[in-house]
Order: structure tokens, then C-alpha cells, then sequence
């Protein structure tokens, strides 16, 4: 299938591991040129070097999405590199854990470091982006939550976590109507428990927990998801790749989530 993404520029933010380097490869593979923001080189480079096997241009570009600045520097740096940008996908995040803990545990600075990375991050590089995604006629801004924003229990469900990823679902909601006109479209992917480079340190805490070896904790959570196994970073890159592309003009203001059915709620 042509998802007729081939010469687009994209702009992928937290692209140095994960779930965004999933997705900056995916769309390598269709053609697109990608830049990778985040704070550390070496991880970014590393994903550049995997963009351009595929025959691409790519740009590394070092950056703090905390600062507003960093964030507009980044946007522009990507259009300069290639004449412009047409996808936007936002992944950029923090430190704390998605499992941080209730509100009597987790700290104000833990919250609001969730909130301002995820959140005013996200907002901070739309708003940067927005006017070279009017420019292309067919912007995509894609922007990368977490099903922690959908439920108040269960896998992924802290304090921190939840209000950061509702931000990013509240925001998006409301940003696609806004630029609807403009061809410009806005939807989140909302992972569910991901195999990141968080995985080992929670399957490790799981197991302590658990009095259980590393092997048999990592079984007993994968037995947790429908699909009967953890989902993979490569899991949640193709729906962003469709979101991306042209083909893809009639779905705005989704939160969309890839999460091997775990998620005990219905959306509708």
C-alpha cells in the first residue's frame, strides 16, 4: 500500500530510543525524511544512522522541550534541513515512571515535571510547528500519550502519569477542530504498558515484589495482556505512519490506543 509519504519531512521529538525511534525508522521506510530531538546526542545519532539505511535524509538536533526555545529551535531546524515539515510527532517525556505513585507518595515536583514535559512540551512544539504544517497543506501532528490518561487504576495508572496523558488528550481534541481548515490533522497514540527501556527496572521491581526470578515476573505480566505478550515499540509505529499520511485526512481529534486490548474501558 502507497501511503504516498515519500519526500515528506517529519519531526520527531524523544526520538533517540523507544517508541519514537520505532517511529522514526517506520517512516524512514516510507520515504519520509526525519530530524530526532531530544537531550542526549549519542542515543539520537544512533537513531539517525538507522533513518538513513533506508535512503533518507535525517538531522540530529539537541534540545530541551522545557524550554520554549529549545522547542521552537527545533522546528525550525528540521524545516530548514529539508525545506520545510510536514508531520509533527511529539514523544518527548520525562523521568518519572509511569508507575509513580498515589497522591499521598508522589511529589508536586514529580506531577508537574510529567505535566510540563508531556504536556506544555507537546503544546510548546505544535504551537512552533504550526505555521510550516499550514504550509504543507497536509500537516499531521501526532502526539504520543498513554492509556494511564483513560483509567484511574490497573498497569500505568500513577498520579503523574494519568494527568500528564489526559493534557495531551484534552489538547488535541481541541487543537484539531482548530486547524481542521488548515488540512492539518491532530490525533494521539495512547500506548499501554510498553517494552521500552523502562521495562527491565519494573519487571525487576515486579519480581522483587512477586519473590520471583526476572523470567517468571516478566511471563506473569505478559499473561495480563489479551494478546498474550508485552507490546513492542514496533507495535505502535505503524499506526503513527498512517496517521502521517495523506490517506489519513478524515481521522482528527482520536486518541487511538495500542495496548494488546488491556485497557478496561470502553470508548466510544
Amino acid at each position: 500500500m502507497d501511503l504516498l509519504l515519500n519526500d515528506k519531512a517529519a519531526l520527531v521529538t524523544g526520538g533517540g530510543r523507544g517508541i519514537g525511534q520505532a517511529i522514526a525508522v517506520a517512516l524512514a521506510r516510507q520515504g519520509v525524511h526525519v530530524a530526532v530531538c531530544g537531550r542526549t546526542p549519542e542515543p539520537l545519532e544512533a537513531t539517525a544512522a538507522l533513518v538513513e539505511t533506508h535512503g533518507v535524509k535525517s538531522a540530529v538536533i539537541v534540545a530541551d522541550l522545557l524550554d520554549p526555545d529549545g522547542c521552537r529551535r527545533a522546528v525550525d531546524e528540521t524545516a530548514s534541513s529539508f525545506g520545510g515539515l510536514d508531520i509533527l510527532v511529539s514523544n518527548a517525556s520525562s523521568n518519572v515512571d509511569a508507575h509513580s505513585a498515589d497522591l499521598e507518595v508522589v511529589t508536586d515536583e514529580q506531577i508537574m515535571e510529567r505535566v510540563n514535559t508531556k504536556g506544555m512540551g507537546s503544546v510548546r512544539v505544535t504551537r512552533a510547528a504550526l505555521p510550516y504544517l499550514r504550509a504543507s497543506g497536509q500537516g499531521r501532528v501526532i502526539l504520543l500519550g498513554g492509556t494511564s490518561g483513560r483509567v484511574v487504576a490497573g498497569p500505568g495508572g500513577g498520579f503523574a502519569s494519568g494527568l500528564g496523558n489526559a493534557f495531551v488528550a484534552n489538547f488535541a481534541k481541541r487543537l484539531s477542530a482548530e486547524v481542521a481548515s488548515d488540512g492539518i490533522t491532530v490525533n494521539v497514540i495512547s500506548p499501554g504498558v510498553t517494552k521500552t527501556d523502562r521495562h527491565p527496572p519494573r519487571i525487576e521491581a515486579l519480581a522483587a515484589r512477586l519473590g520471583v526470578s526476572y523470567g517468571e515476573a516478566e511471563a506473569a505480566r505478559a499473561a495480563e495482556v489479551p494478546i498474550g505478550r508485552m507490546v513492542e515499540p514496533e507495535d505502535v509505529a505503524p499506526l503513527a505512519v498512517f496517521l502521517a499520511s495523506p490517506l489519513c485526512g478524515a481521522v482528527t481529534g482520536q486518541t487511538i490506543a495500542v495496548d494488546g486490548g488491556e485497557t478496561p474501558c470502553v470508548v466510544y
